[in-house]
């Protein structure tokens, strides 16, 4: 009989509930699809940085499994909030409280293994789009084809699933078994208790601002600049007081709202601004900590996809900054030999270049500069004029020309400033008994491989060169093939076998970092990979988030219709038009949807702002960060507007208009 009375009431519940089981349909398809990538084997082999790909999934998973949960356990109080007076009937008619327990715990099972199974046969498709997405990242050919390795992929979300409605559902259980049939029957009549007054609501929304404010200042102080290390606890602090900041505003904000607009009597009788306003301040006092949570989601949402287009562009820059070339070695002239006829094995030299780099007896800029700019290598490096322009030209750059009394330096974004605070002192410099003035610096298209352990070159003309003294030597190789990491792997253990020697007395193994290997095909990977393994998993992460946070208020927004109809039937009674009464619903919505959005929108600008200091120097342009965060707000926004219009269309249809 209970059983029967399960299914129906389930039947009932995917009707009156569509949108959160199809939100959790979506939940659980995504975290299976990620499951299949990240045990598949041609996902896993494109690069060695892969391997991590599956780690990374099951820390994200973890996190999405207690946001599915925070949803799960919303909503079954909801629903049970709905159905309390039902449930009191029950007991009325002698039916026992673990039989009703048992009952809606069975329906809430159906509803969430419905969402499972039909979870598996979405996420198997989502599986195949996404890795044919990843793999056309890596340039890898792709042929449509289904998983064939099921077994870890399913056993991973079928413990996820039940992690989670086993917590959930015996927090349900205890919840049940502690009411009685008059709380029952009063129970979808209590809000979430309101023990501040309107003096205590002011006060409790100025200090949400000292905290919000207090919090972006210290994270913003942390973040200065590349190489000054933030002090963690003050990181740590700063997210605290943030997240203390956004509960204390979410819960104070309509008080204050309503205090303003009870006291300007234009703004509180104008059109339909106290209807709403009040219908707002009820609402936020009934769910205050669930739009806590929900505004925390969203930030986090934000900082996230925000965060992840940001390293986007870094990784795109740092590959022609670490590996502008298709191989470059630095060790003696003498081996470079060898590794010309190790690369021609597998691959057509088109070019082959070697370059010298020097140092001079005085070192003009490295003894200079503060330590934060100041590299390992400890000498300052020059590049004869020849060189330097050879370079530019395998790079497509356009060369320069110099005087012979003049000379250039070339940086990186990260030690401009540096050079630029002692400019001043380097107006002329002396190469032996010539003395050259300073002709022009630039941080455009520098690469670290120019002058490894140095952020910084310094060009003179070929004739000064016999002043100087001869530091290392590099071998540039153009190939017609795209390089690999199989290619970097050969050439470091050609370079071990010179670099590494024997103790005959004690047979402990030396190795001297006499010579380094930069191959463009390793770069490229390595760093597709770590984009790939971010971007994935923080827009997997984002879009729950977002889900879950339209699902959250669009249920809310659609309950309101139900239980308030008999409001918006009063005021068309009154003589407001059925059209008028829809422009104040989209209005009433639209300010749900927007109030525990507007903070996060803020503090994600101020927090890319800080984050901005740091990556600024690897960015394209210093104002690239306005571009990530209109990015991310556009991407949450076209799911989150998904979400509002389906909570209008659903209000609509409950007011029968």
């Amino acid at each position: 009989m209970l059983f029967k009375l399960a299914i129906s009431n389930a039947k009932r519940s995917i009707k009156d509930y569509l949108i959160y089981v199809v939100t959790i349909t979506i939940a659980f398809s995504l975290m299976f699809s990620f499951n299949l990538i990240s045990n598949s084997k041609d996902i896993l082999e494109l690069a060695d940085m892969m391997k991590n790909f599956r780690i990374a999934v099951v820390f994200v998973s973890l996190i999405v499994c207690f946001v599915l949960g925070f949803l799960i356990n919303y909503m079954i109080k909801f629903i049970f909030k709905r159905r309390s007076k039902e449930f009191g009937l029950y007991l009325l008619l002698g039916i026992k409280k673990k039989d009703i327990s048992k009952m809606f715990i069975l329906e809430n099972l159906i509803l969430g293994f419905i969402s499972l199974v039909l979870s598996f046969f979405v996420g198997i498709l989502l599986s195949t789009i996404i890795s044919s997405i990843i793999l056309n990242i890596f340039n890898a050919p792709y042929l449509v084809k289904l998983p064939t390795d099921y077994l870890v992929p399913f056993s991973l979300s079928l413990g996820y699933f039940l992690l989670i409605y086993i917590v959930v559902l015996f927090l349900t259980k205890r919840r049940i078994k502690r009411l009685k049939i008059h709380d029952l029957l009063y129970y979808d009549s209590i809000n979430e208790k309101n023990r501040t007054t309107k003096n205590k609501s002011i006060i409790s929304f100025i200090n949400s601002l000292i905290l919000i404010i207090g919090g972006l200042f210290i994270f913003n102080n942390e973040f200065k600049g590349v190489g000054i290390e933030p002090d963690t606890l003050l990181v740590l602090l700063s997210i605290v007081l943030l997240i203390v900041g956004i509960y204390l505003f979410v819960s104070s904000f309509a008080d204050a709202i309503l205090i303003l607009i009870l006291k300007h009597k234009k703004l509180k009788y104008n059109k339909d601004n106290l209807f709403i306003i009040r219908q707002f301040n009820a609402k936020v006092k009934t769910m205050k900590l669930s739009l806590g949570t929900l505004s925390l989601l969203i930030t986090l949402t934000l900082v996230s996809l925000t965060f992840s287009l940001m390293f986007n562009s870094i990784f795109e820059i740092q590959i022609d900054t670490s590996a502008p070339y298709d191989v470059t070695i630095i060790d003696d002239e003498e081996n470079f030999d060898k590794y010309i006829n190790h690369i021609k094995k597998d691959y057509t030299i088109e070019e082959v270049f070697i370059y010298h780099e020097y140092f001079n007896d005085i070192n003009y800029i490295n003894d200079t500069l503060s330590e934060d700019y100041r590299g390992w290598r400890g000498t300052d490096t020059y590049l004869k004029l020849s060189d330097y322009n050879k370079l530019l030209e395998l790079k497509g750059r356009n060369p320069i020309t110099l005087n012979n009394d003049e000379y250039y330096i070339h940086t990186s974004n990260s030690s401009y400033n540096g050079i630029m605070d002692i400019i001043d002192t380097l107006d002329t410099i002396k190469v032996g008994d010539k003395a050259l003035k300073l002709k022009d610096i630039t941080d455009s298209y520098y690469t670290s491989s120019w002058s490894f352990g140095n952020g910084f070159v310094i060009v003179v003309p070929d004739s000064i060169i016999n002043n100087l003294k001869e530091e290392s030597d590099t071998l540039v190789v153009d190939t017609k093939e795209e390089t690999d990491e199989k290619l970097n792997n050969e050439l470091i253990n050609i370079l071990n076998n010179d670099i590494c020697e024997t103790d005959p007395d004690t047979g402990v193994v030396y190795c001297y970092a006499s010579a380094n290997v930069f191959v463009k095909g390793y770069y490229m990977a390595t760093n597709k990979s770590v984009m790939t393994i971010m971007d994935f998993t923080l827009f997997y992460l984002a879009f729950i988030f977002t889900v879950v946070t339209g699902t959250i208020i669009s249920v809310q927004s659609i309950n309101d219709a139900i239980n308030y109809k008999k409001y918006y039937d009063t005021l068309n009674k009154l003589g407001l038009s059925k059209r008028k009464i829809l422009k104040t619903v989209r209005k009433q919505l639209l300010i749900y949807f927007l109030f525990p959005v507007t903070l996060p929108f803020i503090i994600n600008f101020f927090i890319t702002v800080s984050l901005n200091h740091v990556f600024a120097p690897f960015l394209a342009t210093n104002n690239a960060y306005l571009t990530f965060i209109l990015l991310s707000s556009s991407l949450f926004l076209i799911i989150y507007l998904i979400y509002y219009l389906i909570a209008y269309f659903s209000f609509k249809r409950c007011l029968e208009y």
